[in-house]
């Protein structure tokens, strides 16, 4: 599923008496990630990145978005010490907080009942995947881990949540 168009409207989309919640399921280096459809504001193609001086090489810099700027993570050199391909842009809502993230591409939305959602403790190191993933979940015979937007901007801020 490459569409943004497409993608856009699956997440406006929201079947009438669906008791469980919608994730938007990504890949970032061949890892299925995802996060509640419901923080997502859009996914865009990758374009024009303005760069920060000295800034970690996780963020990557600014994209502007319909005038508003937004902080560029990307989580694969985050966690995994490998950039993503920089293929598209997921972008949070505004109420979260100003940031979006590299994704190598977007796989599709799960509808997740909540007891089929497993709920993750915090790594006992820092700097761990597991420091951002809040829940995991089974989706098309593959684990997708739930990232948790303030548990990654904790990580990135080294502060604790």
């Amino acid at each position: 599923m490459s569409d943004v168009a497409e993608i856009e409207e699956l997440l406006e989309d929201v079947p009438e008496g669906q008791t469980g919640e919608k994730f938007l399921v990504f890949s970032i280096l061949g890892k299925l990630y995802s996060f509640p459809s419901r923080q997502i504001s859009e996914i865009a193609l990758f374009d024009a990145v303005y760069p920060l001086p000295m800034m970690p090489s996780f963020v990557v810099g600014v994209v502007n978005r319909y005038s508003v700027p937004y902080a560029l993570f990307d989580i694969g050199l985050l966690f995994h010490k490998a950039p993503c391909k920089r293929n598209k842009v997921l972008i949070l809502k505004d109420e979260i907080d100003h940031i979006a993230f590299l994704i190598d591409d977007v796989s599709g939305i799960a509808d997740i009942h909540p007891e089929n959602l497993f709920i993750t403790e915090r790594g006992v190191e820092t700097g761990e995947l597991t420091d951002a993933v809040g829940a995991t979940f089974s989706w098309n015979e593959n684990d997708v881990f739930v990232l948790d937007v303030n548990r990654i901007l904790s990580r990135v801020s080294g502060e604790d949540v």
